[in-house]
């Protein structure tokens, strides 16, 4: 078996992180925010629900 790699995606200025699980994270930078979310989506709304971000990633 072979490693998995992360898929990321950036919702509102924050980055989502898929692990395995599947389980996805919010993050601001380094940081996680929320709990972990069994759906994309729910990942997504999170996002969208906290103050907009400015889109420089880092």
């Amino acid at each position: 078996m072979g490693w998995k790699t992360a898929k990321i995606e950036y919702v509102n200025g924050y980055k989502i992180v898929e692990v395995d699980g599947p389980t996805f994270k919010v993050y601001d930078g380094d940081r996680q925010l929320g709990d972990d979310f069994p759906y994309p989506g729910e990942a997504a709304a999170y996002a969208t629900s906290l103050p907009n971000r400015d889109h420089s990633r880092r």
